[in-house]
């Protein structure tokens, strides 16, 4: 695939008439959207001819979904420069949309390469999910371990050298590509599970990759990290604020995980007594018949409304609906006078009933407490720091390869500029002086200076990363507590 002419002309028609999109997110739109037929990966594999093949993988969950538009709108100005300044010769560009392979109904999503205004389709096309399994990972490594398998054609002739292949994200990479997953979204069928690192040094084969990390603080990043459980609830009619006490239960999975809570007065609140005389409410409790792959339940005592003494709060698998050899990891997000703490843990594969109880917390309560609002560090969010993240990825990419800006809308600047300068076409000083030229303000040139400033062709090595000592894909970053 590939070739074809990219016109402005019609690119610019293109947005200035009303479209049908597939970008709505939210539970609304969950049963209007999906995976377009011709962007789904399953038993597919991509081909290009081009002189410069180009991907440009784009995280679509929660915390990352306006990038897809700022892309789309910037797209004739990135075909446009990539033409006129000569960046790289002959580019086909395939676009995808990464989600979570563990959560979400579109967790990959693939375009063909090409060269033409075909690459607007695409985009119009892809589903901006917005989800993502709470987990502070997505499934980069599913959308690596796919692309490693592209028929890049000249360069398997000889005649052609490594494409360029862009991440855009800001989460980690979970550790290993599961086999299962594989098989049920690519088609492939793997003897084992795939070390993580395996699938990036096969990627590097065929192309020189990069990761663009959008800069975010860490008050940003727990918003999105908890807004999945607060979504779930929210959605689910379930209350998440104004509350003493609340346990809130997600897992990814069809089958029937219970909440559990035994209060002061010795009630024990679940699914067969969701109300308790103290005034616990269990008022969310899914699948009971497997109904979703991302349930949620809910137990909690309002403003003023909790009891004093000792809690439990326990997890227990009823149900199996999935088949019962796989395991069921779980998240627990616990809120007590405003003070919030979470926890994971995992049912493991064939237990259920009482056999598979697992205890959350225990503690006491106290409502002269109430009005205390300063919540405790939660040490669950450490794992979400800049610093644990980017080595994660640094552990599979070469030096220089991470490209952190500080404005997502410099996305397009920042990919041209990695085009320019890792292919030697332009220094990080011509490359800067040719955004002068095009009227781009000082500020925005500096970040993007900031953003390339590690980027040379010397560091566009023709080895790949795959054995750094400690390499990322043998353990992936802890994300949160995890019950003993």
């Amino acid at each position: 695939m590939g070739g074809g002419y990219y016109s402005q002309d019609v690119a610019a028609e293109l947005r200035s008439s009303p479209r049908e999109y597939n970008w709505s997110a939210g539970p609304a739109a969950a049963t209007a959207r999906g995976v377009h037929a011709a962007l789904n990966p399953y038993g597919k594999t991509r081909e290009v001819n081009n002189e410069t093949p180009i991907v440009v993988a784009l995280d679509v969950t929660r915390s990352r979904g306006d990038d897809t538009k700022i892309v789309y709108q910037k797209l004739p100005t990135f075909m446009g420069l990539i033409e006129l300044e000569g960046y790289v010769s002959g580019p086909g560009v395939s676009f995808a949309a990464i989600g979570d392979a563990n959560s979400d109904r579109a967790p990959l999503q693939v375009g063909q390469f090409e060269g033409d205004n075909r690459l607007d389709e695409v985009l119009e096309r892809f589903w901006i999910e917005e989800g993502g399994g709470g987990t502070g990972q997505e499934s980069y490594e599913l959308c690596a371990y796919f692309y490693s398998r592209t028929n890049c054609v000249r360069l398997a002739k000889g005649d052609g050298g490594k494409g360029y292949f862009f991440f855009v994200g800001d989460e980690g990479f979970y550790p290993t590509v599961k086999k299962d997953l594989v098989k049920t979204l690519v088609g492939d069928e793997l003897p084992d599970d795939l070390d993580s690192a395996e699938a990036f040094r096969r990627l590097q084969e065929k192309f020189h990759v990069f990761f663009v990390y959008p800069k975010k603080s860490m008050e940003e990043r727990k918003k999105d990290i908890d807004a999945e459980i607060r979504a779930r609830v929210l959605s689910a009619g379930g209350q998440y604020d104004n509350v003493d006490i609340r346990a809130s239960l997600i897992w990814n999975s069809h089958n029937d995980l219970d909440l559990h809570v035994i209060p002061p007065s010795g009630e024990h609140i679940y699914y067969a007594h969701k109300q308790s005389a103290c005034q616990g409410w269990l008022d969310v409790d899914m699948n009971v018949r497997g109904e979703t792959e991302k349930p949620v339940e809910n137990v909690r005592w309002g403003r003023g409304l909790a009891p004093a003494g000792r809690y439990q709060i326990y997890v227990q698998n009823y149900r199996h609906h999935d088949a019962p050899d796989h395991a069921t990891p779980f998240k627990v997000e616990l809120e007590v006078n405003g003070v919030i703490e979470h926890f994971e843990g995992v049912i493991p594969p064939g237990q259920s009933g009482t056999g598979s109880n697992q205890v959350i917390a225990t503690f006491d309560y106290d409502p002269a407490a109430r009005d205390v609002r300063t919540p405790k560090k939660d040490s669950s969010y450490d794992a979400y720091s800049d610093e644990v993240i980017l080595a994660q990825w640094g552990s599979v990419l070469p030096a220089g390869h991470i490209l952190r800006i500080e404005d997502p809308t410099t996305i397009v600047e920042v990919l041209l500029g990695g085009l320019a300068i890792a292919s030697g076409s332009r220094t990080l000083e011509t490359y800067l002086g040719d955004l002068r030229r095009r009227g781009i303000t000082d500020t925005i040139v500096t970040q993007v200076g900031s953003a390339l400033g590690g980027l040379t062709p010397a560091t566009m090595p023709g080895t790949v990363v795959g054995d750094v000592p400690g390499g990322a894909g043998r353990e992936g970053p802890a994300r949160t507590r995890r019950l003993s």
